[in-house]
Formats: C-alpha cells, sequence, structure tokens
C-alpha cells in the first residue's frame, strides 16, 4: 500500500469513527420530550444530590417538566415530584401526565403502556418493579434533589 492511499483510509476511517459517534447520540428518546442520554447509576457509594433553579429551567416552565441526572421532576401546584426517569421494563424514559398527576413510560410509544404514580408505584404494566422515589426541596427558586 502506498503511503497516499494509507493516509486516505487512515482518513476515512476517523471520519467514520467520529460520524457514528455522533449519529449514535440520536438513537434513543423521545423528539418532544427533554434529552435523557444514557441512564447512569451514582457510584457505589454515593447517592443522588443535585439543584436546580426551576425559574430558569425551560422545559418545567412550559411543560412542568425535566429529565436531570436520569431523574424526571414534575411540578405539581406549589411541590415538585423526583423519580427515576428510567422505566423498570425496557428502560425506556418516562414522562409526566400533569392532567392525572402518573409518569407513563414514552409518550412516542405508547404500546410500552407502563405507568407508575407520584410515589414511584407501578399502577399499570407490563412494567414488573417500581421506580426509585427521591426527596425534594425548595428554597426560593432552588430545587434540591437528593437521596435521603
Amino acid at each position: 500500500m502506498e503511503r497516499k492511499d494509507f493516509l486516505a483510509a487512515l482518513g476515512l476511517s476517523a471520519g467514520s469513527l467520529v460520524i457514528t459517534s455522533c449519529l449514535g447520540a440520536c438513537g434513543k428518546g423521545d423528539s418532544a420530550t427533554p434529552t435523557t442520554g444514557t441512564p447512569t447509576t451514582p457510584t457505589n457509594g454515593t447517592k443522588v444530590d443535585f439543584t436546580l433553579n426551576v425559574s430558569t429551567n425551560s422545559d418545567i416552565s412550559t411543560k412542568g417538566w425535566t429529565i436531570m441526572n436520569s431523574i424526571i421532576i414534575a411540578k405539581n401546584g406549589s411541590n415538585y415530584i423526583a423519580l427515576s426517569s428510567v422505566c423498570t421494563h425496557q428502560g425506556n424514559p418516562l414522562t409526566y401526565n400533569s392532567g392525572n398527576n402518573t409518569f407513563p413510560c414514552s409518550l412516542t410509544d405508547a404500546a410500552h403502556g407502563s405507568v407508575f404514580d407520584s410515589n414511584g408505584t407501578k399502577t399499570q404494566g407490563p412494567a414488573t418493579s417500581n421506580v426509585k422515589k427521591y426527596s425534594t426541596a425548595l428554597t426560593g427558586t432552588s430545587l434540591r434533589v437528593f437521596e435521603a
């Protein structure tokens, strides 16, 4: 193989890697919902504990809910609910239905059919287990989401 052919093949390979990784990020998720990314689990021994400014979060302002750190945070009146955003059936993202204060699995794939209440309890299958509920504390416009 000549040097110019080798460099051309190397350039094509590198370009393919970049394009593949960019397109892979567009794979899973609902187009009408916040980006969830790959669900993450806290490292052993660490607990979830983060804050969110609810007055500047556009998803909470417009939809009444958002997903951060694989946790769905929904506003219900003056209260906030925080649950794991990952459905226990097949790992699809949860959404929030403010009309009946429930968390259905994926707006775009209703065939999954799992629904969870505001405590994370499964009310409708095929999910076989509940999702984790997190504590919330609002101070001014700063919402703390944490494990007790």
